[in-house]
């Protein structure tokens, strides 16, 4: 439209005359309307045009537009001035403003009409601004949503998706600082999320923010689940800790809407940041639902889709490990359909003893099982895929391809197999389970060492027997016998050579039996031989007894070969005859062990069969076996002391002697329980307390005038000496008591040197660090060998008693004290001779040159007390 010159005078004559009726008539419209010259000056604006620019209708009228506008602006309005005047019509002009009255930039469109003077010159504008900010930002934000989702479809990363969304409103809404915070898996943090305007450093520091009920904006929405809008962050309560982090950064405004699943769980937030304060339009606040919504949507179809690629992933790798156990699975595994082979793992080859796995897939089922089989098998398979239901577990033959037969444990299975149904077999290999049942019983009933029958089987065995004897009225018999001095051997010779001597022994009894009879181990050293005497009579019972018991000890008695060495041992024989209703089990064993026992008693390498009086007897030692154990924990066991005196009668200490007061049979000899203490193993706890009430007792001795030199010996066993912790018992004596360890001397035996003499001397040496020194004891009466006598750590030998008894009446038994003294000098050692009795047997020794003496001449055994008493009687 064009504005002719006399519409030019008409609009003039209306501006000057009619000025209030065109500001009413141009009022009544909601579009801004304006009217401006040339030169900029606006002469007349509706009060919508004027509200815009945060003005008044009649404050406007005159002014320049550089009041309101910028360079930039006016620059812009120049060159659309200029396009209308040019064409002389009206023409339209699209712009984004800022809305004073609002507080926000708004989109425009805005009609512009020259009016032209007389002279066809350029005089006013008249201008119609229509606000279309709503429209534009709907299609706006519509078309960025489906770019959204276009992006989502393509499985753009989330990280990605939120980027460019935020870019996007961004630009929708201009002035606005898009931030998008995601809940972390906890529930209680939000995590960055997008902010492409946000200062990096705001960025950081909010990462990671716990929610609650006063965390800024975005804290309080996700705790709260409601919008929150802080329109000026200086003041609002909520932001009372963030403000000052915010406002370093300019921000002054934020509007935050979480964000919700379909489930209304929290998944994160949206928010508008402002650098100026200000509150949301509708329009505004609408749109930021409306993203806050469809960011739910796009954030949990990618929570639900990495969790869908998790768990594909999980799935193949379940697979994956799956085919893995299958593979390597020690069970036969195969897959069939219809009878036909598709799959064979490792294990199924080596069952059917294929060499690889095109040997068997392809091939039906029912050319590898048993033909017995083939009904069952072939109905379980048919009933396994045509019900799609597993088969109950069974046991099934199955033929090999080298033609021998299998029997296996069959579980079949309804599964798919790429794509299909099929049938998954497992089968056990029963043959292993049959060896291994074989190894258990063997295991169960025979002994490791030797392979003969232990206890249990050959008690089993005699009850069979019993029964025999009755029904057939036969009678049998039972040998116990056990190998002599075995417990020595083993304590010196160690428990290798042992058990060899253990293996040779049981087969020389076996080579004494016939087919019918039975040997078994049943203990350490014991063995029992039932026999299936064939006899009618106990008399031909035993006679065969008897017989075979003497082929036994012949056999046992015959030279060993141990580490190419030659060994001698002998054994003792317990028979008894028995029939089934004259005796029971456990009372044939019972006395069959007894007669050994009286065999043992009568010198060894004998035979004895049972006879009331040795029931007796075994009844006997068990009893003082277990008076013993009961003493030694009533404390019955105490140490006497004999003296020791040097070549000129002076004490220099005392031997400490065990001693066993029962309450129940009175004073116990040593020689009585000794030898059984040995036997059952309680001379290890005996020894121990030996050793430390004689270490006690030198503490004592160490305060007591005239005696603080004394030393105490302190007699050691074989079985003491060869335990394991033998030296570390010595230290705990010494320091438990704080005894002198120099004036502690252990007396060893010559039998308990013998074996393994590194090792000997190795313990000797760790002892003697300590300070105590050692001491022969019966030095003459056993193996010795001269030739390491001199490597071990002895500070004195003692003649035994033996060759002092008879020194005066025989001439050989003083040779001999002379040459052990003699050698005894000159290995450096001092010498003390036992069983001294008489002065004259003192006075020769001396003249031998001995160093020191014990015996009843000068004192016998007796308490501590009582060797005090002795002493002070004697004025010593």
């Amino acid at each position: 439209m064009i504005i002719k010159p006399e519409s030019s005078a008409a609009l003039n004559q209306l501006l000057t005359s009619n000025l209030d009726l065109l500001q009413r008539f141009m009022d009544a419209l909601p579009e801004h309307c304006f009217v401006k010259n040339v030169r900029n000056e606006l002469l007349l604006m509706n009060q919508a045009g004027a509200k815009m620019l945060g003005s008044t209708t009649s404050a406007i009228r005159g002014k320049h537009l550089s009041t309101w506008l910028n360079a930039e602006h006016l620059a812009c309005i120049a060159r659309q001035d200029e396009q209308v005047f040019a064409q002389g019509t009206t023409l339209r002009f699209e712009e984004t403003l800022w809305d004073a009255s609002q507080s926000l930039y708004v989109r425009t469109v805005t009609s512009k009409t020259p009016v032209f003077d007389a002279q066809g010159q350029a005089e006013y504008v008249i201008g119609l601004t229509l606000d279309v900010t709503e429209q534009k930002c709907l299609a706006a934000q519509t078309s960025s949503e489906l770019h959204l989702l276009e992006m989502l479809a393509k499985q753009t990363p989330l990280p990605e998706l939120l980027e460019a969304y935020a870019h996007s409103f961004e630009s929708i809404f201009p002035g606005v600082i898009c931030s998008v915070l995601l809940m972390d898996a906890d529930g209680v943090h939000l995590r960055h999320g997008a902010a492409p305007s946000l200062p990096q450093a705001y960025c950081k520091a909010i990462d990671g923010v716990a929610i609650g009920a006063s965390v800024g904006s975005c804290g309080t929405a996700a705790f709260t689940k409601q919008a929150v809008i802080a329109h000026d962050i200086a003041h609002d309560p909520l932001w009372q800790d963030y403000k000052d982090l915010a406002l370093a950064q300019g921000l002054r405004a934020c509007w935050s809407i979480p964000i919700l699943s379909t489930q209304g769980a929290v998944l994160g937030t949206f928010a508008n940041y402002h650098l100026q304060p200000r509150s949301p339009q509708p329009l505004e606040l609408q749109a930021i639902q409306r993203s806050a919504y469809l960011l739910g949507l796009v954030i949990e179809h990618h929570q639900i889709s990495k969790s869908l690629v998790e768990q594909e992933a999980a799935l193949r790798e379940s697979e994956a490990r799956y085919r893995t156990l299958v593979e390597w699975s020690p069970e036969a595994v195969a897959v069939h359909r219809a009878g036909i082979i598709l799959y064979v793992n490792p294990a199924c080859l080596n069952l059917l003893r294929a060499q690889c796995p095109t040997d068997l897939i392809g091939k039906h089922i029912a050319d590898i099982l048993h033909p017995d089989f083939h009904e069952i098998g072939l109905a379980r398979a048919q009933q396994a895929m045509a019900l799609g239901i597993d088969a109950p577990m069974i046991e099934e033959k199955l033929l090999r391809l080298d033609g021998t037969v299998v029997d296996v444990e069959i579980q079949s299975a309804a599964i798919v197999y790429d794509g299909a149904p099929a049938v998954y077999v497992v089968a056990h290999d029963l043959s292993k389970r049959l060896e291994d049942q074989e190894t258990i019983h063997h295991l169960a009933f025979f002994d490791a060492l030797t392979g003969l029958p232990n206890r249990r089987l050959m008690l089993d065995r005699l009850q069979q027997a019993l029964a025999s004897s009755e029904r057939k009225q036969l009678y049998g018999a039972l040998l116990m016998l056990d190998l002599d001095n075995f417990k020595q051997l083993n304590d010196l010779l160690g428990h290798k050579v042992g058990d060899q001597l253990l293996q040779q022994a049981a087969q020389r009894v076996q080579t004494c039996v016939r087919k019918s009879d039975s040997v078994g181990r049943v203990g350490g050293d014991e063995f029992m031989v039932l026999l299936d005497t064939y006899a009618y009579t106990p008399s031909q019972a035993a006679q065969y007894a008897e017989t075979v018991a003497q082929k036994i000890l012949a056999q046992l008695a015959e030279p060993y070969l141990l580490q190419g060495k030659s060994f001698t041992s002998t054994s003792s024989i317990g028979a008894m005859v028995f029939m089934q209703g004259i005796e029971n089990r456990d009372d044939v064993v019972k006395h069959a062990d007894a007669a050994m026992y009286q065999a043992k008693a009568a010198g060894r390498n004998t035979v004895r069969f049972f006879d009331p009086a040795m029931q007796a007897q075994a009844v006997a030692r068990a009893e003082f076996e277990q008076d013993m154990r009961v003493g030694f924990e009533q404390q019955e066991f105490t140490l006497f002391y004999q003296l020791q005196v040097d070549i000129r009668g002076h004490p220099t200490g005392a031997e400490a002697l065990v001693r066993w007061r029962s309450a129940k049979r009175g004073m116990v000899s040593p020689l009585e329980f000794i030898g059984l203490a040995e036997e059952n193993g309680m001379i290890l706890p005996l020894g121990q307390y030996v050793l430390e009430a004689a270490c006690a007792q030198l503490v004592q001795w160490a305060s007591t005038p005239g005696m603080a030199h004394w030393t105490v010996a302190v007699n050691v066993s074989a079985r003491q000496f060869a335990h394991v912790n033998f030296v570390d018992n010595v230290v705990l004596a010494l320091e438990k008591t704080g005894a002198n360890p120099l004036r502690l001397k252990l007396e060893l035996t010559e039998s308990m040197l013998v074996k393994d003499v590194d090792a000997v001397i190795a313990k000797m040496n760790a002892i003697k660090a300590l300070g105590v020194s050692f001491s022969l004891d019966d030095f003459g009466t056993g193996y010795s060998s001269l030739s390491y006598l001199k490597l071990l750590l002895l500070a004195q030998l003692k003649i035994d008693q033996s060759f002092v008894r008879d020194l005066l009446t025989d001439p050989n038994d003083a040779i001999i004290a002379r040459t052990i003294i003699g050698l005894g000098h000159s290995l450096g050692m001092r010498v003390i001779a036992e069983g001294v009795e008489t002065v004259s047997q003192r006075d020769l020794l001396t003249g031998m040159d001995c160093d020191a003496f014990q015996g009843y001449y000068f004192g016998r055994p007796m308490s501590a007390d009582g060797l005090l008493k002795t002493l002070s009687k004697i004025g010593l």
